[in-house]
Formats: C-alpha cells, structure tokens, sequence
C-alpha cells in the first residue's frame, strides 16, 4: 500500500482496539500479504524487510477466520460505489466462472472437459463497476451452474438491493428466485445484429478476471485449501479498490 491510499479503512477492520506494544505493527503484516500477492512468491521467501512468514502466515489466516478480510472488501465496494454517485447496494449483478491451471499437487484438482484446463474452478458475482460482490472457488470438474445458488446465497446475504443476476438458465434459475427472491437471468444478444457483440454487463465479469491476472498468486491455483484460494480473491479486489479512493 502506498501512504495516500486511506489508511482508516485498513485501520477500522483489521487494527480496531488494538493498543499492544508491538514489534512488528499490522499494517506491515499486511502489506507483507498483499506482497506476496502480487509478486506471487512463496511465503518462505518473503523479503527481510518484512516480519517472519511465520507471523505473516498467522495474521493472514486469523483475519480470515474472522472473516475481517470479506468484511474490509465489502466495506471498500460500498465506498467506492458511493464515491461514485451510486447506491452503496447494487441492484444487478452479474456472474460467471474461470477456470484456473493447477500450480500446486496437494489442492483440489479437477479437470474441465469443456475448456480443457486441470484445475479449480473460480466463480464470482460483481456489480455493473466489476467490484466483486460474492465469490467461490471449487474444482474445476463442478459445473458452472452448481455454484450458482451458494453465489446468490452469499450476496442475497450481504447486497440488500440485489434483485437481478445476468448468469445462468434453467431449473437453477427457478430456485435461485424461490429462495433468495433474485432473478437469474441470460443477458441474450439483441436479435438481427451479426457479429460479436459484447453483453451489456456480461462483459464486466470477464473484465474482472482479467484484473485479477495482474496478480501472480492468482495465475494458477497454488493455494491447498478452496478457503485461501477465496481469501486470495478478496485481497486482489481489496487492492483494486484501495487504488480508486
């Protein structure tokens, strides 16, 4: 993080009551995270410059478990959608999956037969911004409609205004809407035009991933657990929206 990027937000979450005396202060634990993110390093070779990857490791997995991280991404796509003249809670969202080569032997490693990738599955809902609003990770075997209703579960729960999701059809749909009172829809192409044409918003989830590729943790799947490999989504989003206060 760099010093004008807003330090309150950071603060709020993660930091709240802290008042220890401490020798390695948080927010270097946390920017030695999103290090690792970017860079794509393994946590043994994180520079000396930052605290011991054993307490990196730690803080990282304790403000998982704790659900700060999810917490602090969702409070930034509040922000930045209000900074934006928007209504904090979108009204549509928009979701899709990826399918990700596998970079590590121990993770749950399935293989897509329709893209021809060995891997994990990454499946997210976003806003009309791109900003992600739920996300799951799975292997890369399970369809893309199965991850559907836990997505629209997850931002049914935190998105009070959500009432319309472009993604999937058929029987799925009709759960989704009897469940969680959403619409899940097919963003169709305009009839008579020839061509490719972008969807309108269906095109922003593709954008979205397309973010996610500046991170070289995210370029293959090298997280053992589906859980790290979620919490590693989350910290990209949370950097690209620390850049747009």
């Amino acid at each position: 993080m760099t010093n004008p990027q807003p330090k309150c937000y950071i603060n709020e979450v993660f930091f709240e009551n802290d008042c220890r005396k401490r020798k390695n202060s948080l927010r270097s634990l946390f920017e030695a995270v999103l290090y690792l993110l970017v860079t794509g390093c393994q946590w043994r070779m994180l520079p000396h410059d930052y605290p011991k990857w054993q307490l990196v490791y730690y803080y990282f997995r304790k403000w998982s478990k704790e659900g700060r991280i999810e917490h602090l991404l969702n409070k930034l796509v509040r922000k930045v959608r209000k900074k934006r003249n928007q209504s904090e809670s979108p009204s549509v969202g928009a979701l899709d999956a990826q399918s990700v080569k596998w970079g590590n032997r121990k993770s749950d490693n399935g293989f897509d037969a329709n893209k021809k990738v060995k891997g994990i599955k990454r499946n997210i809902v976003v806003d009309r911004n791109g900003f992600i609003l739920a996300r799951t990770v799975c292997s890369a075997s399970v369809h893309d409609s199965h991850q559907a209703h836990p997505l629209c579960n997850a931002a049914d729960r935190e998105w009070e205004r959500l009432e319309k999701v472009l993604g999937y059809r058929g029987e799925i749909a009709k759960d989704i809407e009897k469940d969680f009172a959403i619409s899940l829809e097919v963003s169709n192409t305009p009839n008579g035009t020839k061509g490719f044409i972008p969807k309108p918003l269906r095109w922003v989830v593709e954008r979205t991933f397309s973010w996610l590729d500046w991170f070289r943790r995210l370029s293959r799947n090298y997280e053992e657990s589906t859980e790290v490999a979620e919490e590693m989504i989350d910290l990209a989003a949370i950097k690209i929206l620390l850049n747009q206060i």
